[in-house]
Parts: C-alpha cells; structure tokens; sequence
C-alpha cells in the first residue's frame, strides 16, 4: 500500500502541468505563418496575441491562465479576413477548423457554446433566401394594391420557426455566451396601446422600459462581445433624450444593472467619464460632472489611483460652478480707466460674458464676427463685456489690442492683480472662452462658436418670448 501511494505521487508529479487555455486552430489552404487574435472591448477591436505556426502545420493559443470571457477573433494575413469564436469560462480547451477560402464553414470539436452558435447561423442561412422571396413579393404586391395574405402567412411561419428555434437555444442552454447574443437581439413586443391617447408615446416609453429585458447586463461574459456596446449605444444616443438630464438618468440606470459584473461596471464607468470628459457638445460637461459625484467622489471607483482620483475630482470641483443652469459668479474688473465694472451692476437684458486673449490666434480669427453680431445686437438689450486675461505689466498688451481689433463696441475690462479670481470662477483655461448670461446671472448657454452666436441668440429671445406667454 505504502509503494503504490509512492508510485501515485510520482506518477502525478512526473505529468506535464494542463494549461488553463488550449485552443488549437487547423486551418486549410494557408500559407501564412501567423495569425492574429483579438477580441471586442466596448466600442473597440483590440489585439490579444499573434501566434506562430507550429510544427504540425496548426496554430495553438495556450496559456496557464483562464482566458477572459467574450466573442474572439481570429485575423488572417495578409487578406485581413477574420473568423469569430466563443470563449468562456467552460470553454477554455478545444479546436477549431476551417478552409482559408471559405471562411463561413467553420468546425469545432469539444465546444457546445461554439457548436450552438454555428448551428444556428447555418439554420438561419438555410432560412433567409425563402424569407426574402417573400418579402420581395409582398413589397410588390403592397405596391400594387394586391392581396398579400398567403404570403404574408408563409413569412410568419418562418418567423415563428426562428423564434422557436431560439427559445429552444434559450432553454436548452440560457447560460451559453451564444444563448445571451441571440437574446440580446430578440425583439421587444410592444403593446398597440391602439384605443389610448398618445398611444405613440406610451409605445416608446413602454420600449424603452423594457430594452434591456433581453440582456442580462450584470453577466461578466458578455463584456467581450459585439453586441453589448452596440445596444447600450442606441439606448444612449437613439432611445434617450439628448439632454444631459435625460442622459445622466439613462447612464445610472445602466451602471446600476452592470454594477455586479464589476470589470463591466469599471470599464463602460471609465469609458463614458472620458467620453463625456473630452465631448465638444455644449452641456455635456454636466454629464462629466455627475459621474464623477456620483461614483468617483463616493468611493465606487477602487481602480482609480488616489493621485488620479484627486486630478478627476479637482475637475468636476472646477466644471461644476460654470454648469448651464447656475448663476455666474459677480465679478469686479477694471476699465482703462481704472473704473470698477460689476456685472451685477450693468444693465442688460442678456450678458455676452467673454474671456480672451491679445495673443490668441482663435480670439483674432473669431473676433470679427463678435463683433459684428455685438453691433447687431446692442440696442436689443444684450451687452458684450469683455474680460482680456493677461495680467501685471501685460495688460497694456490689451487696450492695443482692443483698438486693433474694433473692440471699442464691448464693455471692455482687464484684472491687472486678478482680485476677482475670475479664471477661477470661470474655470478659464483657454480662449476664447463665452458665456451668455441672462439678467439673474443665469449661464443660459456657453462655449459657443462666434459664427453659431447669433442663431443661439434668436432662439434664446424667441424661447423667452414663449415662456413669458405661456405666464401670462
């Protein structure tokens, strides 16, 4: 008994050590001698690894640690051709096969989750040439005022074939990362809402409500998958408002479901704070400003180093005061005369509040149309005043420049010593940098082109003539 335990152990200790990962790719009528693999990231394609023929003609993608769930690709050279395979956490060991010139037969062996999808992509190519016979034929026949019945019934019997065939994958396998991408892209059904008022809108709201019914976003596999940020973008960008408000209110209803899965949460969380970080759109920063509140600045972002942490804060700390919405700071700069200017104290009905610079290659550029739309505009109530950022000894760079530039119009002010702390209260950081106030303080809109001003000013008086006779 004592001998056969030691010949066990030797036996276990003599055996090569099974990698985590062993995918092996036979691949027919290629003469290459690499392949590419990457796999999806968000919106992004990103590279994994190029690996190297080996002795037995094949490819081999191994490793001593599980690979990460999602949808794979597999990149020929130096065609730039690409297959896609499923891996998961129960599907880290098997094969795969397929002819260089006829890259839609694929054959793999011990992978179900690959098999099912394969399966179902040829029983859907079995399908679609009859179904697009008929939809041709029930196009034409609409068009012709004809009778589409008997058509129309064989497509349905199609359609209630694909859908039992997939509420059998569904079954069968609900775990399967094949499974979770045929469910992500089944269709919502919508209430007619038919004898309701609205009913268009309860449609779109019921749609909304329910868009995400279908994908199970606190599932950690799906991360790696093509389809997960292709339905969270039209969400965004499609389904929601495009409203900050609307926008903040759609994002943590979709952080909230993917907070379980945390390597989901961490990367679609970072992704749209730089999206939103570097947007251009006038209001976004709003946006920036509430992720960074809302789970930055609360502990709910254990990846970010605390040096990081301090700079993404510090930057919302900035934004937040200059947010469309909030009353501008009252500042006191200084005319050439050394005359205080308040802006609490000038009569406007709106404030083109600008900040510039003498040397600014955008400020000389964009001038002449501030300008222009300032003598457009100056006997219906809306002032310029213009605050030129050097400071000390350089401020006399200002009042040429001013004379240069036509400025003469603006209410003209520098802050020699910068008592009024304005590119902090401003967050001024580059020129030129605009905000429209109106007569409370109000930033009504901001960081607009010289060019876009003057339309936004139309539409901002014809909104305020709106309001004012809805009031009375």
């Amino acid at each position: 008994m004592k001998n056969f335990f030691l010949l066990a152990v030797c036996i276990i200790f003599s055996m090569p050590l099974l990698a985590q990962h062993h995918i092996e790719f036979d691949i027919q009528n290629y003469d290459q001698d690499t392949v590419v693999i990457g796999h999806y990231m968000i919106d992004k394609q990103l590279v994994h690894d190029t690996l190297y023929k080996n002795d037995k003609g094949g490819f081999l993608m191994q490793g001593e640690e599980n690979l990460q769930s999602g949808v794979y690709m597999l990149l020929t050279v130096p065609k730039r051709e690409f297959i896609q395979f499923i891996v998961s956490e129960k599907e880290q060991n098997y094969s795969l096969s397929f002819d260089a010139t006829d890259l839609s037969q694929l054959s793999f062996e011990n992978a179900p989750d690959n098999e099912q999808l394969n399966a179902y992509v040829s029983f859907l190519k079995e399908v679609r040439p009859a179904a697009d016979i008929l939809r041709d034929t029930i196009k034409k026949l609409r068009e012709s005022d004809k009778d589409i019945t008997e058509f129309q019934e064989k497509l349905n019997d199609i359609d209630r074939k694909v859908n039992d065939y997939q509420n059998k994958v569904f079954t069968e396998n609900p775990d399967y990362i094949s499974s979770q991408m045929l469910r992500a892209n089944k269709e919502i059904i919508v209430p007619d809402f038919a004898d309701e008022k609205d009913a268009s809108t309860k449609r779109y709201l019921y749609y909304k409500e329910h868009y995400f019914d279908n994908i199970e976003l606190e599932n950690p596999e799906i991360l790696r998958t093509p389809f997960l940020h292709q339905k969270i973008d039209y969400y965004l960008t499609k389904l929601t408002p495009n409203h900050p408000d609307s926008l903040v209110i759609a994002l943590d209803r979709i952080l909230e479901k993917m907070e379980p899965a945390k390597e989901t949460y961490k990367y679609y969380l970072s992704h749209y704070l730089n999206l939103y970080a570097a947007s251009k759109v006038v209001g976004y920063d709003a946006i920036y400003v509430h992720l960074v509140d809302k789970y930055y600045a609360q502990g709910k972002t254990p990846w970010v180093e605390e040096d990081n942490l301090l700079k993404i804060v510090d930057r919302a700390n900035k934004i937040r005061p200059t947010l469309i919405g909030k009353i501008g700071a009252d500042l006191t700069v200084y005319g050439e005369d050394n005359s205080e200017i308040t802006i609490s104290e000038l009569d406007y009905e709106y404030l083109i509040l600008m900040f510039w610079a003498p040397d600014c290659g955008h400020c000389k550029k964009s001038m002449p149309a501030f300008v222009e739309f300032n003598d457009k505009w100056a006997e219906k109530g809306v002032k310029t005043l213009a605050i030129c950022t050097k400071h000390q000894d350089k401020t006399a760079s200002c009042w040429e420049s001013i004379e240069e530039k036509n400025m003469s119009g603006f209410i003209n002010a520098v802050d020699q010593y910068h008592r009024s702390k304005f590119k902090v209260k401003y967050n001024v950081t580059t020129t030129p940098k605009l905000f429209v106030l109106d007569k409370n303080r109000e930033i009504i809109i901001k960081n607009i082109a010289s060019e876009q001003l003057d339309e936004v000013m139309e539409e901002i008086v014809k909104m305020k003539k709106a309001e004012d006779a809805v009031k009375e």
